[in-house]
């Protein structure tokens, strides 16, 4: 809130407070969703309407339909990139006070190398879907995470329904090339 009032311009000013007060509970609801962690839930919220304040020239030109999928789609990246962080500090403490922990526990130890190459490889799948061009990313993201319909997905992004399946194809091959890419730049570890 004190954010949003110390933004220059009364017009800017209300229409963050019209955003704030019908998408609080929304952006509350898919933050604690994703983290499960109701002691960060209000900063995570605060983040993304921070995010959402610098985006103000772009929100202020989507419909109504377009305004909530950003709107959740930018609590959603909050949420995911508040994890990720957390969890890397994790990781960090873990072998970093006490390398010899694993050591203790050998059984755990194909198991846990498993999960943190499946995690590496999450997080460059990740990155990748960052870099591709804005449409790619809302057509992977409305369609494997929200799960919404072809014809759902044309009405909102303005395209014919039987495209969609091509330019899904497009956004994931795009997607291969550019984790290809960052695996070729490591060497092909």
């Amino acid at each position: 809130m004190t954010i949003i009032a110390a933004l220059e311009g009364d017009d800017d000013k209300a229409f963050m407070m019209n955003l704030y007060n019908d998408y609080y509970g929304l952006v509350r609801k898919t933050v604690y969703n994703i983290t499960h962690d109701a002691d960060y839930a209000e900063d995570l919220t605060n983040d993304t309407f921070s995010k959402l304040i610098e985006k103000i020239s772009l929100i202020r030109t989507l419909d109504s339909c377009k305004l909530a999928a950003y709107v959740v789609y930018t609590s959603k990246s909050v949420a995911i990139n508040f994890i990720k962080h957390r969890d890397v500090q994790k990781k960090h403490v873990y072998f970093g006070e006490d390398l010899d922990l694993a050591k203790k526990v050998p059984s755990l130890e194909d198991n846990l190398e498993d999960r943190i190459v499946h995690q590496e490889e999450i997080e460059e799948l990740g990155n990748a879907i960052l870099r591709l061009p804005e449409m790619h990313k809302d057509l992977l993201y409305f369609k494997y995470i929200l799960g919404m319909a072809d014809a759902e997905i044309a009405g909102i992004l303005k395209i014919a329904p039987d495209s969609v399946r091509q330019y899904l194809t497009r956004a994931r091959r795009k997607a291969k090339e550019l984790l290809d890419k960052e695996f070729m730049g490591k060497g092909g570890e």
